[in-house]
């Protein structure tokens, strides 16, 4: 008997400290079937990946609200955002990655503004190591 996992997240508290298990993504950031237990993720990975999911939603993609976001994003597909926009919209968006439960820096930063399309990296260090954030705006 096979059972399946139909939980996103859980974050597990035992003394204060917290341990945030996910299912597991594939490249696109499509959640893959989970058959067992053992394979959900944790650790620097869980918070990393937890940190792209809220990216995801801050700039609008969510399949119940695709309004829900920040409109910067909004106005960078309207072309309104210069090059000089760039450092702030950096600023902003590593406060909104520091405020993710996990995360204890962000470190690495890089963005870029071409045309359209924003690019931003960083590495996000957590209690169990670190991992590396990269998103591109559509």
């Amino acid at each position: 008997m096979q059972i399946l996992i139909f939980h996103i997240n859980c974050l597990i508290s035992f003394q204060g400290v917290f341990c945030l298990l996910l299912r597991p993504v594939d490249d696109s950031g499509d959640i893959l079937p989970v058959l067992s237990s053992s394979v959900l993720v944790s650790g620097s990975l869980a918070v990393t990946q937890l940190v792209r999911d809220r990216l995801n939603l801050l700039s609008g993609e969510w399949w119940e609200n695709p309004a829900w976001g920040c409109d910067v994003f909004e106005m960078m597909r309207a072309g309104r955002v210069t090059a000089q926009d760039v450092s702030a919209l950096s600023s902003y968006l590593c406060s909104y990655i520091a405020a993710t439960r996990g995360v204890r820096s962000v470190e690495d930063v890089h963005a870029a503004l071409s045309g359209r399309q924003l690019t931003f990296s960083c590495r996000v260090v957590t209690a169990d190591g670190a991992g590396t954030v990269e998103v591109m705006s559509r």
